[in-house]
């Protein structure tokens, strides 16, 4: 029933918002509520279903054999009857601004600027360079304690 409910969260994802994928979509159970991004690999394993129940943000596992399958390393959610695996952590919404910029270019760490800039600050457009001992693209900065979010895009 959840996997028919799913398919139709698809096609309704599908037909109203573009060719985006459920998986995508914040409600989205499989990336733990748009916790993961860009799906690794999916597995079907009904017999975890006594171990891990309906479901189950199992976090980051470093991959390996997994009910008769060759797990990739990632992030694991469990989804009767499926493992999802995803390659990345989300941004958090604030990072992108709201929404407001995409196209996310690059990370950089720097818990010493939450001095300056606190827990949140949309910078704007920079060029890029050095930054924290790091080398920054250009594009728009937002700062999320303790991360710089590099954006390509404005919407």
């Amino acid at each position: 029933m959840k996997r028919l409910l799913l398919n139709i969260i698809s096609v309704i994802a599908v037909a109203g918002i573009g060719l985006l994928p459920a998986s995508s979509m914040a409600g989205d159970p499989t990336s733990a509520y748009g916790k993961y991004r860009n799906l690794l690999q999916e597995l079907s394993c009904p017999s975890d279903r006594s171990t891990y129940g309906e479901y189950r943000d199992y976090g980051y596992w470093g991959g390996g054999p997994w009910c008769g399958y060759r797990g990739k390393a990632g992030y694991w959610v469990w989804v009767y009857p499926n493992w999802y695996i995803w390659a990345n952590k989300s941004a958090p919404a604030a990072a992108s601004a709201h929404g407001k910029y995409t196209n996310l270019l690059q990370t950089l760490k720097c818990p010493r600027d939450r001095r300056k800039y606190g827990k949140f600050t949309d910078y704007g457009y920079w060029k890029g360079g050095t930054w924290c001992g790091q080398r920054g693209k250009a594009g728009y900065w937002v700062w999320v304690a303790p991360h710089w979010y590099i954006w390509g895009a404005r919407n």
